[in-house]
């Protein structure tokens, strides 16, 4: 069991575990560190497009420091948040690191491609928050050379239901669409790369990539102890579903953990 901190396809759950649980109990304040930790187990494909699956303990972060801080999954950033109509407007921008990587050496079917390496990336987001629904859209950029210097835009939302004073309940679609650079580091094969690993060459552009829905139950053991389980069932779409590098459009991820707040 690999140590492995979840981004593309496993991004969405961990994002969803956090809006679902984490935000109905964050209030703004001046000072101090509030938010939670937790340790999860996931299941899930090898790689985006992979017909295997691995599984992964999953650390969880989710720290607001101050009035502006944060510490999450996009990262070390700022944020603000605004009454705008019937809701709350949330935006903000991070720096983090995509712990993901894809290792062709890893991965039999992938023999001859290039690596995909850990990198920093960047993160530009906005949520608007009106009752039980929540909106946003998110863009993050990759800063290494080694891995994606591409970027990808999700359009989610979220709807959340308090089923009794203990068990929560939220549904969560997305859509990820990539630019040029992101699509070709990942599913693109050039004729050399086609000699040496035997797929088909595929030139990929930029694209609605995956579509899905995140499934996300939680029951509080105490005010503070939450377990969650989450389902995320997703397609390749447009290129990615049609490059040679996917095995299979389908991509479901099963996670499961424990929350402490604070």
């Amino acid at each position: 069991m690999n140590l492995d901190i979840p981004s593309h396809a496993r991004a969405a759950t961990s994002f969803a575990i956090l809006v679902s649980l984490i935000a109905p109990a964050a209030h703004a304040q001046d000072r101090g560190v509030r938010g939670a930790v937790g340790l999860g187990v996931s299941y899930g494909p090898t790689f985006l497009g992979s017909d295997e699956q691995e599984s992964n303990l999953i650390p969880i972060l989710d720290l607001e420091i101050g009035r502006y801080g944060f510490l999450n999954q996009r990262g070390l950033g700022l944020q603000n948040s605004n009454k705008f109509g019937s809701g709350d407007l949330k935006y903000g921008f991070g720096l983090g690191y995509d712990f993901e990587e894809r290792i062709a050496a890893d991965e039999p079917n992938l023999n001859g491609l290039p690596d995909i390496e850990a990198g920093a990336i960047a993160t530009l987001f906005v949520e608007y928050e009106t009752g039980p629904l929540t909106y946003g859209v998110e863009l993050q950029h990759g800063l290494s050379d080694e891995g994606s210097d591409g970027t990808q835009v999700k359009l989610f939302g979220t709807y959340s239901a308090q089923v009794n004073n203990r068990m929560r309940l939220s549904a969560t679609p997305y859509f990820i669409w990539a630019d040029d650079s992101w699509m070709d580091t990942y599913f693109s094969v050039t004729p050399t790369q086609s000699v040496a690993s035997g797929l088909a060459t595929f030139d990929a552009n930029s694209g609605v990539a995956q579509g899905g829905i995140v499934l996300t139950g939680s029951y509080a053991l105490r005010p503070r102890t939450i377990l969650f389980t989450s389902l995320d069932v997703s397609t390749l779409t447009g290129d990615a579903k049609d490059s040679s590098v996917s095995l299979e459009d389908t991509q479901t991820s099963l996670t499961a953990g424990v929350l402490f707040r604070f």
